[in-house]
């Protein structure tokens, strides 16, 4: 699905468009993460699309395939491809404006029963934390100038678009420049809490029909976008792209004295504090000076004493 909200399927020029809108009701599904470390499918974009040769399997290019497209060492065309490991890689370039290009998961798997999209399936109900990583590579000759690399994610049930996390937007990181001959790693996390106020924010708006069905799979875009740039150039290469559905890690407690958090300053404070203590975790930092150490435990017998912060 382009920034605009249009999504085009991979196959129609291959299945034909009659064919594909007759599958379209049955596509309800979306690929399980079945492997945990990486949730993505050909996410070193190694195996190419068996519909669209400028494709890899798996991601859909939104843009003009001269702009956005699969790479690989020996194809010949400019700028040379950059690869970091195996022989490819997608390129995002630019028509020379800051019109959205990119490259999605947002495509139908045609080859597994019910149609799955390859947008990953995610259980709005067990609110886990998103963690893309990935690196991309900006040659020193094609700097990114205009416009702004970045990943956005949209939460999404069945066809509906539930929220848009989006880095163009301020939720999440962009770069431009060059990486001066370096493959770069690019991360973020798009917390449970994230999702879920954005998600309830655009149901409070009426914006999305929820309840009563809830999001049910999570779709990547690998872009560029600027707001009102009059002009864009340079070239970005993307490469060994990874993502993981993770426990949410809750929140230090605000007032040390309330250390699990239920409200009242209580003896299951003090049991809480110890067993993060003795397991070393971070929120037993409680003088918030770096380590965790006997000052701490005198900080928080101090809040917790004084039944405040």
């Amino acid at each position: 699905m382009g920034h605009n909200g249009q999504r085009i399927v991979t196959a129609a020029t291959v299945i034909g468009v009659g064919t594909i809108l007759a599958l379209a009701g049955l596509v309800q599904a979306q690929t399980t993460c079945v492997a945990p470390t990486n949730c993505l499918t050909n996410a070193g974009f190694e195996t190419v699309n068996p519909f669209n040769a400028s494709e890899p399997l798996g991601w859909h290019n939104l843009s003009n395939v001269t702009e956005v497209r699969r790479r690989t060492l020996t194809d010949g065309l400019l700028p040379p491809a950059v690869v970091r490991t195996g022989v490819a890689s997608i390129m995002v370039a630019t028509p020379g404006n800051s019109d959205f290009r990119g490259m999605t998961t947002d495509t139908v798997n045609f080859f597994q029963a019910g149609f799955p999209f390859f947008d990953v399936a995610y259980n709005y109900a067990d609110a886990k934390d998103v963690v893309f990583s990935g690196y991309y590579f900006i040659p020193t000759n094609s700097p990114v100038v205009g416009d702004f690399g970045g990943v956005k994610m949209n939460v999404k049930g069945l066809n509906q678009d539930y929220a848009t996390l989006d880095p163009w937007g301020g939720q999440g990181p962009t770069f431009q420049g060059d990486t001066g001959g370096l493959w770069v790693l690019y991360e973020k996390t798009w917390t449970a809490a994230d999702i879920i106020t954005q998600v309830q924010n655009n149901s409070d708006l009426g914006i999305i029909p929820f309840p009563p069905t809830p999001p049910n799979r999570v779709k990547f875009t690998i872009g560029r976008f600027a707001f009102d740039a009059p002009a864009s150039s340079g070239v970005i290469f993307w490469d060994d792209v990874k993502l993981e559905l993770v426990d949410a890690v809750p929140a230090c407690p605000a007032c040390p004295a309330d250390y699990n958090q239920d409200g009242g300053v209580t003896g299951d404070d003090i049991a809480a504090f110890f067993a993060d203590f003795e397991a070393g975790s971070g929120c037993a930092d409680t003088n918030v000076d770096g380590g965790i150490t006997g000052d701490d435990i005198a900080a928080f017998f101090s809040a917790f004493e004084s039944g405040g912060c």
